[in-house]
């Protein structure tokens, strides 16, 4: 049997979930409380015991979603592989996330978080795009990819991939993105190799 403690946590995480699928799905100005609840099948008020408002799920749900891509992207960089297996491996996180956890890189990738959270700002120029600036900015030191503007580098890094991603997304493509992965990472090393 559960105690209260479990059963807080596991409402609280069903929250969270339920409430990224509905920002994605609906839109987060779209979705209400009231929407998350039913959703959750439980009461508005058993919401408040956990959140505050709307936008702390959002709060929540954003610093989540930065944790879960920093680790992603610090799990590949902290390995001790050369430049050109490291930015593979960061190529096919981002199709393997597509692929495994659409709802997760789509929150990241298309909900405007700027203008959810007081002070935010998108996913995209936060600590994992950061994150991997700095990692293509000392590798132009160490001569191991080409120099360019640490901007240009990142777009370059997660750009290609991700454009793939939506295009699927969107039904474009019809194939499992698997197929295209090689050459996915092949374009994108082909902009970056020194």
């Amino acid at each position: 049997m559960k105690t209260s403690d479990e059963r807080s946590l596991l409402t609280q995480k069903l929250i969270i979930k339920k409430s990224m699928e509905l920002f994605v799905l609906k839109g987060y100005h779209n979705t209400s409380l009231r929407d998350i609840a039913a959703e959750c099948g439980i009461s508005t008020g058993a919401i408040y015991h956990h959140f505050s408002s709307k936008e702390e799920i959002a709060v929540k749900l954003f610093n989540d979603t930065v944790l879960f891509l920093n680790n992603l992207f610090k799990e590949t960089l902290q390995s001790k592989k050369d430049t050109k297996y490291k930015i593979k491996e960061l190529v096919l996180n981002l199709i393997r996330i597509a692929e495994e956890d659409r709802i997760t890189l789509e929150y990241a990738l298309n909900i405007k978080h700027k203008e959810i959270i007081t002070d935010g700002k998108p996913i995209c120029s936060s600590g994992p795009f950061e994150m991997l600036r700095t990692f293509l900015k000392n590798e132009m030191q160490k001569g191991n990819i080409k120099k360019m503007d640490s901007y240009v580098a990142t777009v370059c890094l997660t750009g290609i991939p991700v454009r793939l991603i939506q295009i699927k997304w969107d039904n474009v493509i019809k194939k499992n993105l698997d197929i295209y992965k090689e050459e996915i990472f092949e374009s994108v090393w082909r902009t970056l190799k020194p």
